[in-house]
């Protein structure tokens, strides 16, 4: 194709540029230009991603790719036919030769070996320098020709996901349970905590039935001081503010980016499609350098067809996760990681619009903070906080957490537990941990435990991820009843050795956690009990009863009400003080007196998470999302 209208000096500074820029291999030569001509890439196209390659240090071909000037299916099916070799669109899984490492072209190109009928024929994408020293090969040695085909990236990768999917996956589900059973959810209680809740249930009763009105007080006072540390650990975090982002100090020199790997776990979401492939494209990374994983259920077509119909860029991959229970998040995501490309692995959720410039400024951590830095949690901020007393409630627990309680946890080095979404992670930190759980159904705060436990800690980023609150009860009591059970599960995990626990991690460290989990679980299935005892106690007090009663029940009385008073106004001031401005103007006052309801239905998905977790603990309560109706 012939050039745009120009000057001499200007065709001879692209020739100057194409002589100095570098691929992966080497320095480019006019035959490259000859051949990306050849093929049909214009010189204009041809010059920016030369520049392209220059400024990100990646391959040409890799930019003409990445940037749809080409597709790669065109572009390598123009390469088989100047080698006159097969081109192959298809791969029947059936005709590769497996091997016990070949999981391994799901994340770098190399031969794929492949059999039809009596012919041997090995699989080659070859690189845009290695193409060169291949054809000089050829027209020494035409035989060679007979033995190689020509196919796509995508089109090995496809092929190679379909080869021994279902013992992929199974091996998923028990490979956490089988190298680190401790930190398993898959069986949920161990042979001594087994004992040890029998002996306690047994004791209980037995004491109850004994000395009821003793044995209830202590159980009473029990969980309104934990109710009570937990609203304590929540009023220190209204002390401690969260510093907005910097813009003026993120990385500039696109050619130090590594690989970036982002995983996306999708199920009955064709709603937000289109919103989701937008979002991701607003990212400021080069996107020769992006490896985005949109991971479905393979029996999901309808997302994995409106996935198909937005049409998104050859940084997408759409991975066919096969059904075997537990049909979880963290499953898929874990499925999704042995093609994971980057150095470094973020995780978004269906509806995440997150800021453009967060994989940015998640390097700059990494890199200012060393190899100890495994996981980065950005703030989500909820779009929809006026759509009702519901979402705004949503937004003002959200916004206290990530503005407030996790920055808190992070300064003075605690565990924390990690949002859903917006995690940015080190590759190999994650790796070593064991990766996710595909049997907890909370995989961030079980995930960010590990990482505690193993030594690592995690840091904070200031550019959010946007997001939608539920709107509707059932929904948000589907969403809560999940966390909830999660939550349980992990303490469970996370007390299966306390004695070590409290040796590796330190008294503070260890009751902390224990205020964290346990007081948050206590405070959703003991507050209606609360409630009921204080009604009770004013009924006496009417009755003149009131002052019979033992020095520890008036007590308790007193910081029962001291717990729901304090716990509502810690709720509405934290909250309130965290959000950002364009949120503050959507929440309407009168939405506050909602909050004693929003207790409440917090109690409900308690006891409903309660209630699943001894034969459904592994079950994903799946919540659907709604497309964005604005922006902040």
């Amino acid at each position: 194709m012939s050039s745009p209208s120009g000057s001499d000096n200007h065709k001879n500074s692209k020739t100057a540029k194409l002589s100095v820029s570098k691929d992966n291999d080497g320095i480019v030569d006019p035959a490259m230009v000859t051949f990306f001509k050849q093929i049909g890439i214009s010189e204009d196209n041809i010059d920016k991603a030369v520049m392209m390659a220059c400024e990100n240090g990646t391959a040409i071909e890799a930019e003409l790719i990445a940037n749809r000037f080409i597709s790669e299916n065109e572009y390598y099916r123009s390469m088989a036919k100047r080698l006159g070799m097969v081109y192959l669109k298809t791969i029947l899984p059936s005709s590769i030769i497996t091997s016990p490492s070949i999981d391994v072209l799901l994340s770098r190109k190399g031969p794929l070996r492949i059999q039809l009928g009596d012919r041997i024929l090995t699989v080659i994408n070859p690189a845009l320098s290695a193409f060169f020293k291949l054809e000089e090969l050829l027209q020494t040695k035409p035989d060679l020709k007979e033995s190689f085909a020509i196919a796509s990236s995508a089109m090995i990768r496809e092929a190679v996901w379909q080869v021994n999917e279902k013992e992929r996956v199974e091996a998923v589900v028990r490979e956490l349970h089988d190298t680190k059973p401790n930190m398993s959810a898959k069986a949920l209680l161990t042979n001594w905590q087994c004992f040890f809740l029998g002996i306690l249930i047994f004791g209980t009763c037995l004491l109850i039935y004994f000395q009821p009105n003793n044995i209830i007080l202590i159980l009473h006072a029990s969980f309104s001081l934990f109710y009570l540390s937990f609203n304590l650990l929540k009023l220190s975090a209204g002390f401690f503010f969260y510093a907005e982002a910097d813009p003026d100090k993120l990385p500039t020199r696109p050619e130090l980016l590594p690989k970036y790997t982002i995983l996306i776990a999708l199920y009955k979401e064709e709603q937000v499609a289109q919103q989701l492939i937008k979002a991701m494209s607003r990212l400021k990374w080069p996107k020769s350098k992006l490896d985005i994983k949109l991971i479905c259920e393979d029996e999901d077509i309808s997302t994995i067809t409106a996935l198909i119909d937005v049409n998104p860029g050859p940084q997408f991959e759409i991975i066919r996760v096969p059904y075997l229970r537990p049909k979880t998040k963290p499953k898929a995501l874990q499925y999704a990681m042995v093609a994971a490309k980057g150095e470094f692995v973020a995780v978004y959720d269906a509806e995440d619009r997150p800021h453009p410039d967060q994989l940015l400024e998640a390097y700059r951590e990494f890199e200012r903070h060393g190899e100890y830095l495994a996981c980065l949690q950005a703030p989500l901020v909820m779009t929809n906080a006026d759509r009702g007393w519901l979402p705004g409630l949503f937004s003002l627990e959200y916004s206290s957490l990530f503005r407030r309680l996790i920055p808190l946890l992070s300064h003075f080095g605690l565990p924390i537990p990690l949002g859903g979404t917006s995690n940015h992670f080190r590759k190999s930190a994650l790796l070593e941990v064991g990766g996710w759980d595909p049997c907890n159904v909370t995989e961030d705060v079980d995930l960010g435990i590990r990482l505690y436990k193993q030594g690592y800690y995690t840091g904070l980023l200031k550019r959010p991820t946007l997001e939608t609150a539920p709107t509707k009860i059932n929904v948000w009591i589907k969403q809560r009843t999940r966390w909830l059970k999660g939550w349980m599960q992990t303490w469970l995990v996370f007390m299966r050795h306390p004695l070590q626990q409290l040796a590796n991690g330190g008294i503070f460290s260890f009751i902390i956690m224990q205020i964290l989990i346990g007081g948050l679980l206590i405070a959703s299935l003991a507050h209606p009990f609360v409630i009921f005892f204080i009604a009770l106690t004013i009924n006496e007090i009417l009755s003149n009863t009131f002052f019979e009663a033992s020095i520890l029940e008036i007590c308790l009385f007193y910081l029962d009400i001291f717990n729901i008073v304090a716990g509502y106004l810690i709720f509405v001031r934290v909250g309130m003080s965290s959000l950002i401005s364009a949120q503050k103007k959507m929440i309407k006052k009168h939405w506050l007196f909602f909050t004693p309801l929003y207790w409440l239905l917090m109690s409900v998905a308690g006891w409903r998470a309660l209630s699943q977790l001894p034969l459904r603990s592994q079950f994903w309560e799946k919540t659907p999302h709604e497309p964005a109706r604005r922006e902040l």
